[in-house]
């Protein structure tokens, strides 16, 4: 039966986005995933909020999505982490990446220095302190010296963001679930990829979550819905790989045109040269009707767990309402 998540940027108040997370505990919901973003333009810090969130609710599994190691070092990472899961009782996840356009670039840091080793050596390091080990190490992602959670909270799943070949297939070695942002066209290709990787490490792929966050809005006409999503949308084309938007059928000119804007210029100029084809491919907006019968292709194609994106519509509460009520059922039969 597929999952269903939901993915907030944080750029809410905190008490709002609580409420959200509410809402969907209220109407089971299995995660929410909380954006792990930098003060331009003004996100609440992730793990402050997901702390709110804990309290707040009662059965959700609860993380970030997603945190780096190049702006957060693994070992304190792994002590939120483990703060979390004792806040919530059990219920914490950890959405893991390399980080993009709005978490790296306002820090100064570079896009991506040494990704796969970056990421391969931060699982290590996170499944060993986790567990109760003492850890050291001194490599890519930095230094730890006799570092040890003490207590630790034992297991925690750790997701991978993953968009592009190598990091999809070291996905399939060594986590428990992937995050996409991904269009239909791309979505088998990844799963390929995660079979590739689970395959080199003697692991069962089909335990491997398939999950696809994209911008969801829902309004009373297509139009509408579709306008809301375009400053998600810009974000997730500019840090794509040229592959999956090619196969969606994307002019790669003018995401280049749009890269080099928002590089310069900013999110506000950027998000003017979004095109119907963007939005078509990398969001789930429009009617109900509309989104039921998008969400319904990814789940055919192999996606496991649905992460609505924010902004979801006019009214927030009620558009998950409106999702759980009129959507999620066609979807689990």
């Amino acid at each position: 039966m597929v999952k269903v998540g939901i993915g907030l940027l944080s750029d809410l108040p905190i008490s709002k986005t609580i409420e959200l997370a509410k809402v969907a505990d209220e109407n089971n919901f299995d995660y929410v995933w909380i954006a792990d973003e930098n003060p331009s333009p003004g996100f609440r810090d992730v793990f402050i909020t997901l702390s709110g969130i804990a309290v707040g609710t009662k059965k959700v599994k609860i993380g970030p999505g997603v945190v780096n190691p190049y702006s957060r070092h693994p070992a304190l990472i792994a002590v939120a982490m483990a703060s979390l899961n004792e806040l919530s009782n059990g219920r914490a996840v950890l959405g893991l990446g390399v980080g993009g356009s709005l978490s790296l670039r306002p820090l100064g840091l570079k896009m991506w220095e040494k990704p796969i080793r970056a990421i391969r050596d931060t699982v290590s390091i996170l499944n060993q302190l986790f567990l109760g080990e003492t850890v050291n190490y001194d490599g890519i992602v930095g230094k730890l010296v006799n570092v040890k959670l003490d207590p630790s909270p034992g297991y925690i799943p750790i997701y991978l963001a993953a968009r592009k070949p190598k990091m999809l297939r070291l996905t399939g070695e060594v986590a428990d679930g992937v995050l996409l942002t991904s269009p239909l066209e791309y979505i088998s290709f990844a799963i390929e990829r995660i079979k590739e990787g689970a395959k080199k490490a003697n692991r069962d792929w089909r335990k491997v979550d398939i999950a696809n966050w994209l911008p969801f809005a829902i309004a009373k006409t297509d139009e509408e819905a579709r306008e809301m999503v375009k400053f998600e949308v810009c974000f997730i084309t500019a840090d794509s790989p040229d592959m999956a938007l090619e196969m969606a059928g994307i002019s790669l000119e003018k995401v280049y045109q749009l890269r080099d804007v928002l590089s310069k210029k900013g999110v506000f100029d950027a998000v003017k040269l979004v095109t119907d084809e963007m939005i078509d491919a990398l969001s789930i907006a429009g009617t109900v009707n509309t989104c039921k019968e998008l969400f319904k292709r990814y789940v055919k194609e192999g996606v496991t767990q649905i992460i609505l994106s924010s902004p979801f519509g006019k009214n927030p509460k009620e558009a998950i309402e409106i999702f759980t009520k009129e959507i999620l059922p066609e979807l689990q039969k």
